[in-house]
């Protein structure tokens, strides 16, 4: 009411903005005083074996800078001064002295963090400088509202702007630069809620990820970490699975699975902002195309890279995707979208893309191929699908066009599954053998434990012979069959941990079932029994023994479990 009165009356009633939010300063305040010391305190921990002048120079690096915000937030938060005044004098606050004048102001903008910038017309006192870290513009002076309520904000806003507005039509120069902008913005934002009201497809992605995760949970897997057999059972992606098996399918379910609630929050967190913006620009049907696109050739090009060893989950190639459709596409109709909303998203979008490839790349367990894959196919594709908001595009046309690079996504992903080499692990065999070894190692414990006893009956005179081998037949050779007819089909490599306890155990079954052979031969006295018979019993006793010992060194290095549940294998988290 007041904004309003000073637009008929040309009086303007003074308004004081006093702060809201102390203990939210008192807060922040603390969490930097705190976040110094634990910075501090790790940097000099890194640090030990350095001179102790040097110590104290990186912590006072890390630590006073901290202090130095911590002390600012503190006077503020301690302050009685008002936030925020507007009078007859023009602008002023407690950190905004002396007040700016209402006729040296031209305009007056409020960002999302609650920093308010003012433009005043540059004079000799007050030029137009470029803003620095350590120095700032005089022509822009800015005021942190942040103690203040949103509503406090808007409101401030809004007076500030109700008292330009009045002043600028008397000058008859129009409105603000910032009020044009801000108007530009509200009827863009209009325009497309009316294009595309709810963006459903954003929701159906996002409770379909949400809804795996939960089946994964009720099925037993672990919500926080789950094991990577697991995931690969329920569609993770692999070189091997796709190329040796031919389940293609992967490289799409592998983008609804994550490696717990962490990677799958992120993720959406991620999506959520914009995916929204995506699907009111592009509209349901082609985000659709360009988040199981992306995923897709994410996940193809992961076949390349990380998958060759690891199995690959989660949906952050098709988040790239989007990310990066949501770049491109704004670039295409840049002429349609406001240059403020181009701004923001442009610094926002790169911000985070670069920061996420960064870290990608410095991570051993992020399958950063698969971000990079995701993040082409949607600048692809946002580059080249006609937007809703294209007056000229009939829906016809549009429809059309996302077909045909539809079409050629799913080929370029085909030819790069094709082309992928030849998988360094083959995840099926290595899991299979990780699901036997426990039942194989309790049968070969058995069987040769019982075979020991046999052996110590035969060396105390309790048993002749001809009944230690026929003993030793029964208890050994049942076990030894089973193990080769189980493990013998496996194809692990000998370098994988679980490969080197497959041979050997197929090894020490084979040599085993060897020289019970011989000797009965020799005992029967056979007619065929080779010459050297006795030397070859020597030969394989020997054998015999090194195996025993190696496996008991593998064994030691790498415990069997004595339970069916897989061990845990890397896996890599788009």
């Amino acid at each position: 009411m007041a904004q309003q009165d000073a637009a008929d009356t040309g009086l303007f009633t003074p308004l004081e903005f006093a702060p809201r939010h102390r203990g939210r300063a008192w807060g922040q305040a603390a969490l930097l005083v705190l976040g110094g010391l634990c910075l501090a305190w790790a940097l000099d921990s890194q640090m030990r074996a350095s001179a102790l002048p040097w110590r104290l120079m990186a912590a006072a690096s890390v630590l006073l800078p901290c202090l130095w915000m911590a002390r600012g937030l503190w006077r503020q938060a301690a302050s009685h001064a008002p936030v925020l005044r507007l009078d007859a004098r023009g602008v002023s606050g407690a950190a905004l002295q002396p007040p700016v004048p209402w006729d040296a102001l031209e305009d007056a903008t409020l960002d999302r963090s609650g920093m308010l910038r003012l433009q005043r017309r540059p004079d000799a006192e007050h030029p137009d400088r470029p803003q620095g870290w350590w120095r700032h513009n005089p022509a822009r002076p800015r005021l942190s509202l942040h103690l203040l309520s949103r509503r406090q904000q808007d409101i401030a806003h809004d007076a500030i702007h109700a008292r330009l507005d009045l002043l600028r039509q008397q000058a008859g120069v129009g409105v603000a630069a910032s009020r044009r902008a801000m108007r530009d913005e509200d009827a863009f934002e209009s325009h497309l809620d009316t294009l595309v009201p709810t963006p459903w497809a954003l929701y159906a992605v996002v409770a379909a990820n949400v809804l795996v995760w939960a089946m994964n949970w009720a099925a037993g897997l672990s919500p926080t970490r789950p094991a990577s057999p697991e995931l690969f059972a329920w569609g993770a992606n692999a070189a091997s699975a796709v190329v040796l098996d031919g389940q293609w399918w992967r490289l799409l379910t592998a983008a609804f699975l994550h490696g717990g609630i962490v990677h799958l929050t992120f993720n959406m967190l991620g999506l959520w902002e914009a995916g929204k913006q995506l699907c009111r620009l592009l509209g349901n049907g082609q985000f659709t195309l360009v988040y199981g696109a992306s995923a897709l050739a994410g996940g193809a090009a992961s076949l390349h890279y990380a998958a060759q060893n690891s199995v690959s989950v989660g949906a952050s190639g098709a988040v790239f995707g989007v990310l990066g459709a949501l770049v491109t596409a704004s670039w295409h109709y840049r002429h349609l979208v406001p240059a403020t909303n181009l701004r923001r998203l442009w610094t926002g979008l790169g911000f985070f893309i670069g920061y996420s490839l960064l870290h990608g790349f410095t991570q051993e367990n992020v399958d950063n191929a698969a971000h990079v894959g995701g993040l082409a196919c949607g600048m692809l594709l946002g580059l080249v699908l006609l937007a809703p908001i294209d007056r000229q595009a009939a829906a016809s046309r549009r429809r059309k066009r996302a077909a045909a690079m539809g079409l050629l996504a799913v080929a370029a992903v085909g030819y790069a599954v094709l082309a992928t080499p030849v998988p360094r692990v083959w995840h099926a065999q290595v899991y299979a053998a990780q699901e036997l070894l426990p039942e194989v190692a309790r049968r070969f414990d058995q069987g040769f434990r019982q075979m020991a006893l046999e052996a110590q009956r035969l060396q105390r005179g309790e048993i002749r012979q001809p009944v230690f081998l026929q003993n030793a037949e029964r208890s050994i050779g049942p076990a030894c069959s089973a193990i080769t007819e189980e493990l013998a089909p496996l194809r692990v490599p000998r370098w994988e941990q679980s490969g080197r306890l497959v041979h050997m155990y197929l090894q020490i079954c084979a040599v085993t079932t060897r020289s019970l052979a011989l000797e009965q031969a020799m005992l029967r006295r056979d007619p065929g029994l080779p010459a050297d018979a006795a030397a070859q019993l020597a030969q394989l006793s020997g054998q015999m023994q090194l195996a025993m010992r190696e496996l008991a060194d593998a064994v030691r290095r790498v415990p069997v479990p004595m339970t069916r549940k897989p061990a845990r294998a890397p896996q890599a988290q788009p």
